[in-house]
Formats: C-alpha cells, structure tokens, sequence
C-alpha cells in the first residue's frame, strides 16, 4: 500500500498491520500447543500400553585372541627336562629288564644245583640198595640145613647185622651229602667274591654261618680272622651275597650239619 499524506491512511495501516501481527502470534501459539500436545498424547499412549515392547538390538560379544610368543630360555628349558625325564624313564626300564634277566639266570643256576643234588643223592641211595640186595643174597646163598632154632637165630643175627649195615651205610651217605652241600656252598660263597687289594696267597678265613630250613643266610661272623680286615670283610660279604644255599631237605640232617656250620673261607687263586 502507498503511503500518502493522508494521517488517517497512515492510521488505518498501523492498525491493520497490529491485527495482522497479533493473528500471527496467535496463530503460532495454537499450532505450537497443538504439536505439543500431540508429542504428550503420544509418549502417554506409549506409556500406558504395556503390550508394545521395544526390541533391543543385538548385541554381539566378540573375544580377541592374541597369540603370545613363548620365552625361547622356556621352551628350551622344558625340552631339556622332558629329555632327561625320558632317558631317565628308559635307564629305568632298560634296569628292570636287566634285574628280571639277572634273576632268571639266578633261578636257572639254583635249578641247576638243586638237580645236580638230586641226582648224587638219587645215585647213592640206589648204590646203597645194590649193596643191601648183594648181602642179602650172599647170605641166602651160605644158608644150609639148621634147625628151627638155629634158623630163628640165624635170621635175627643177619638181620641184625643188616640193620647196623645200613645204620652205617646211612651215615656215611648223610656224611656225603653233608660234604656234597658244603662243596656247593664253598663254590657258592667263592663266586660272590670280590678280591680285595691287600689279599695276598695263603689268607684265610673262618666263618660261622647261621641259617634257616629255607637255606636262608640269617647271620655270619668272623670265627677266626686272617689278620686282614679288608680280606675278612670281603668274605663276610660274599656270603651276604649269596643270600641262599642249597640245604638237605630233610629236617634231621639240617638241623644235625646246616642250621649252624663253619666254613674255612680260604680261595685258591690268589696271587702274591
């Protein structure tokens, strides 16, 4: 609109201009309160229904892995001890193999002994059975015509005579085994040997030995010494080593010769 000079022109456009603006303000101030209260209607709604649920998003983990070096002197370390656990694994059964082998041969030369034993003692009481059956025989072939009397006699009086002749024959065979198992036992006790430096030719020793049924060695002292200590107390160790002997079976005899004996320790292949 022109201005003019008019002053109630001008009056009339202040005034149309005011309601203009007023209009505006309040046009504004409705639509703000209308957007307004549409927000709060809806956060209410939101509010209020308890069926609408929010999905939250997925939230994924994820682990880092990081690889981490090995101290070189470690490793080193422990390859070492795991190559000494295993040498000293192999020692140990290469041990074992070596004591079971050992002890096998052990069992197979007892064995052997115990045979050999047998046999001499198989030997001599079929010997002493021929020498037996032999008098008998001789004295069947003297008999001749006696009287009833005389017979009787003569039958008591030989078989009295064979009774002594075996006690005797017995005897000396009990005396023969005995000498047969301290034979075994000298070897026995010889072979567990070590010679000692200081050992010199003609040294001897006399050791009492003290034994079960079983042949087990229980204790052994030094009777008489050889005047060498070392001498003495390597033979004292042979017969620890020896652990068992080869003893007679029988009770009698081993409590008569075996449960306690001397040996005379004296080798014969020592040198000046």
């Amino acid at each position: 609109m022109t201005k003019c000079g008019c002053e109630n022109c001008w009056s009339y456009y202040r005034a149309t201009k005011a309601v203009s603006t007023g209009l505006s303000y309040v046009l504004s101030s409705i639509l703000a309160f209308c957007f307004h209260a549409v927000v709060v209607g809806l956060l209410l709604l939101n509010w209020d229904n308890k069926d609408i649920v929010e999905s939250l998003p997925d939230q994924r983990y994820y682990i880092e892995a990081t690889v981490v070096q090995e101290n070189p002197y470690t490793a080193k370390e422990k390859r070492k001890q795991a190559k000494k656990a295993a040498e000293k694994k192999k020692r140990h059964i290469a041990k074992q193999r070596a004591d079971e082998k050992a002890r096998l041969n052990q069992e197979a030369i007892e064995k052997a002994k115990r045979q050999s034993l047998e046999k001499q003692i198989e030997e001599q009481k079929k010997h002493e059975d021929e020498l037996v059956s032999m008098e008998l025989s001789k004295a069947v072939d003297r008999e001749v015509e006696f009287t009833e009397d005389e017979r009787v006699r003569m039958e008591q009086s030989l078989t009295l005579s064979i009774l002594e002749e075996q006690e005797y024959r017995r005897a000396v065979t009990d005396d023969e085994k005995a000498l047969a198992y301290v034979s075994q036992i000298q070897r026995d006790i010889i072979q567990n040997w070590s010679r000692p430096p200081t050992a010199r030719n003609g040294m001897q020793a006399l050791l009492r030995v003290h034994l079960v049924p079983t042949g087990e060695i229980v204790n052994v002292v030094v009777e008489e010494t050889s005047g060498n200590d070392a001498f003495d107390r390597s033979a004292l160790l042979a017969v620890r080593k020896t652990q068992r002997f080869q003893v007679p079976a029988k009770s009698r005899q081993f409590e008569r010769n075996f449960r306690e004996f001397t040996v005379l320790f004296r080798p014969e292949d020592l040198r000046l």
